[in-house]
């Protein structure tokens, strides 16, 4: 009877610990780049936004993405200018894909050095 009880509490343990896991992996973040520039992700919706506000200090933005390990998702890239918003669906990429991201903030004409920013997240 010891180990039966034994068994079904690590069983119970076991399967608490990769729920819990599970729920832990998902990485929805939300980036203030400064300057009116912003990147967030939501896993829930599987959606990679940008925006960068009528009134920011930058006249453009880039935003590109791209997985870990190749063919585990499709490669994104978006330009802004002040006042624009973009967001790219990452539904198609395998759950718990490790994404890059990066991009650079900058000014019109190009004479000015602008900032560059990045990161990594599961999708």
């Amino acid at each position: 009877m010891k180990k039966i009880r034994g068994i079904a509490t690590a069983t119970a343990v076991l399967a608490l610990t990769l729920g819990t896991a599970q729920a832990a992996m998902a990485n929805s973040f939300d980036r203030d780049l400064g300057g009116g520039a912003r990147v967030w992700y939501d896993d829930g919706t599987d959606t990679l936004c940008a925006s960068l506000s009528s009134s920011a200090y930058y006249d453009t933005m880039s935003l590109n993405a791209y997985p870990d390990i190749a063919g585990r998702g499709p490669t994104l890239g978006s330009t802004l200018s002040r006042g624009q918003r973009s967001c790219k669906s990452l539904a198609t990429a395998y759950e718990d894909s490790v994404y890059h991201y990066y991009g650079t903030l900058g000014f019109v004409p190009t004479s000015r050095s602008g900032q560059r920013y990045g990161g990594d997240f599961w999708s």
